[in-house]
């Protein structure tokens, strides 16, 4: 599927007739005191579980995106009321609590080509918990339950019970397929009301979808299936969902230059830690001579190099690489080495009899 690039649309030119519309945003409405007193208790035990926060440039620029369109939810109007965190993590996912902390790790980041595709995944999972899904189903989980059942198949980390109470509870459990739907339908909303286009819902959809088959491939068991996958129902329904939900608003599905500031954003983030060693993203620019073929044998990926330049980059895999275009290729490089009573997932084990499954990961 072609990926779409960022497209700046009038909201006001297209009705979405099911969801209902958006709150006046002249009437003020804030997170309460006791809900920031919880959030403000599991955050912390939340960064420990997944790495810790990403610090730098691509943080502040997800802080931003986070908070534009966070306000659009309905939880409140107030941006410092929401505490946007890019997470250290080799998980392909994104999160949010009732208590307004929104996360998104750095490898679903890393699966991204323009700010909408960002703002249409903070504001899926933000309107999660604005319509309340998980406390309709009475299925609000622990921070150690949930963690323990999700990445635990994908980050390898020895993930402990011990966290728990009101505040450990996050809405990442598995949602029914009803309210996957519904929450695909606001978020299509909240990002109209910022002025994106629609159509990037399906497109960051397809690229996790693509790249869950990619780690199973590679894997050949189920331990390595990103915790979106484990979490979220169907995803070829959802992805053929999202694109008929943005195609109902009316707007023009429009090809037009790559978000190079975007990307360029992307420059050196790292991009998973596994058997291989971490990589990280560089932006290169396509030369006359450059195609799909040429490009992927750069990759620092020892299989499906061709496929996961496809994925990573967004592009059809049979329609030549145009020159002058941005791409990113995974690097190698040496992975950091932090202080730390126990491995955590950003570490390589480099024990023989673990070969990257370590229990203490």
């Amino acid at each position: 599927m072609i990926r779409r690039h960022l497209a700046v649309l009038l909201a006001g030119e297209f009705l979405l007739a099911p969801v209902a519309p958006v709150t006046a945003q002249n009437t003020v409405r804030l997170i309460s005191a006791p809900d920031k007193a919880q959030g403000n208790q599991v955050h912390p035990q939340l960064l420990v579980e997944f790495g810790g926060a990403y610090k730098g440039l691509q943080a502040t620029f997800v802080e931003r995106g986070g908070k534009r369109v966070a306000v659009q939810s309905g939880l409140s109007n107030a941006g410092s009321d929401f505490t946007v965190t890019l997470l250290d993590s080799q998980v392909e996912n994104a999160l949010a609590t009732e208590r307004g902390y929104i996360y998104v790790t750095r490898q679903q980041l890393a699966l991204m080509t323009s700010e909408v595709e960002l703002a249409s995944v903070m504001g899926h999972q933000v309107d999660h918990v604005a319509a309340r899904h998980a406390a309709s189903r009475n299925t609000r989980a622990t921070i150690g339950g949930l963690l323990a059942r999700g990445v635990s198949l994908a980050a390898k980390s020895h993930l402990s019970t011990r966290i728990a109470g009101p505040g450990a509870q996050l809405y990442t459990v598995k949602y029914g397929r009803h309210q996957e739907y519904q929450a695909a339908a606001l978020g299509v909303r909240s990002i109209l009301a910022v002025s994106y286009s629609p159509h990037a819902s399906a497109d960051i959809l397809a690229a996790l979808d693509g790249s869950t088959g990619l780690m199973a491939q590679a894997s050949g068991s189920a331990w390595s299936a990103p915790i979106w996958a484990s979490t979220h129902p169907n995803g070829a329904d959802r992805l053929q969902r999202a694109a008929a939900l943005a195609t109902a608003t009316g707007g023009p599905e429009l090809a037009i230059a790559q978000n190079t500031a975007f990307l360029r954003m992307l420059d050196g983030l790292p991009y998973a830690d596994g058997k291989e060693g971490r990589k990280v993203l560089r932006i290169v620019t396509a030369g006359a001579k450059d195609a799909i073929g040429t490009l992927s044998q750069r990759m620092a990926v020892a299989a499906s190099n061709r496929q996961r330049f496809v994925i990573v980059n967004g592009l059809p895999a049979d329609e030549p690489v145009k020159p002058g275009t941005l791409v990113k290729l995974l690097v190698a490089t040496q992975p950091r080495i932090r202080q730390s009573a126990k491995l955590r997932p950003w570490m390589t084990c480099n024990t023989w009899a673990c070969q990257g499954r370590c229990p203490r990961m």
